[in-house]
């Protein structure tokens, strides 16, 4: 299975979308969260959901903070935030179910919910409230893999690249607290390998007993700062090796 998510800075014009479809198809994911994106704009999955129409105070039809991509069916998740997060419960036919949580968390110099940006406590509170939607799903599904992706506005590595270190130590004891590791944090960073001194503020996170079945992260495009005239972000993905299926009395197919 192959998770991806980018940050594709609201595609409306023609030949960005041409040029971000051309990197998605090489990608060959099973599941995107686009992040900053369009209904316009399609990456070839059959199946979507996205978070409330709108973009904060952007109201422009049309625009999403998170859609979930995927190729198989999926059945949408209620989350605590509607218009910067969605969530999705995916069902493959062959395999076991697993959850999609996609997010953007408040950037530096982002207010969100009525709390301020400065010293970080937009992002903070953010986290928080998402963090409880992760605990909740974990235990509502507690057979199904839960994976957070999109825009965390926050690197997890050293040196720093964006954000701070409050906010990182946050999003660490978040991570810690719902079980999850990110698959695109410190060295495991392919943005800060290949690309360095940039790094990932756009996450790939899983349970933790999932690390020893995923590959190394990689990213793209292959250049050493990110195109803007495409996107100021890079696009991360994973590839992960499914565990055996499960079922419970309480969480059966």
């Amino acid at each position: 299975m192959k998770l991806a998510t980018w940050n594709v800075a609201i595609p409306v014009a023609t030949r960005r979308r041409d040029a971000l479809r051309a990197h998605i198809d090489c990608q060959q994911a099973d599941v995107w969260v686009l992040t900053e994106t369009h209904d316009g704009f399609e990456p070839g999955l059959a199946h979507s959901h996205s978070s409330a129409d709108g973009r904060d105070g952007l109201h422009a039809q049309g625009h999403r903070w998170v859609t979930i991509w995927s190729r198989h069916p999926l059945e949408p998740v209620a989350t605590s935030d509607g218009r910067r997060t969605a969530a999705a419960r995916v069902r493959p036919d062959h395999d076991a179910p697993f959850i999609i949580y996609g997010t953007v968390l408040p950037w530096l110099g982002s207010p969100w919910g009525g709390f301020p940006s400065a010293g970080g406590v937009a992002f903070r509170e953010a986290l928080s409230s998402q963090c409880d939607d992760w605990i909740r799903l974990r235990g509502e599904f507690p057979n199904d893999e839960l994976f957070v992706l999109g825009d965390f506005n926050q690197d997890l590595v050293e040196p720093r690249y964006y954000g701070s270190r409050a906010n990182r130590r946050a999003l660490e004891a978040a991570l810690e607290a719902a079980g999850l590791v990110a698959l695109t944090g410190g060295d495991r960073d392919p943005i800060r390998r290949d690309s360095a001194p940039c790094a990932c503020i756009d996450h790939i996170c899983a349970p933790s007993e999932v690390m020893a079945r995923a590959e190394s992260a990689v990213r793209w495009p292959d250049v050493s700062v990110p195109e803007r005239w495409l996107s100021d972000h890079f696009g991360v993905s994973v590839s992960i090796e499914r565990s055996p299926r499960r079922t419970s009395s309480s969480n059966r197919l």
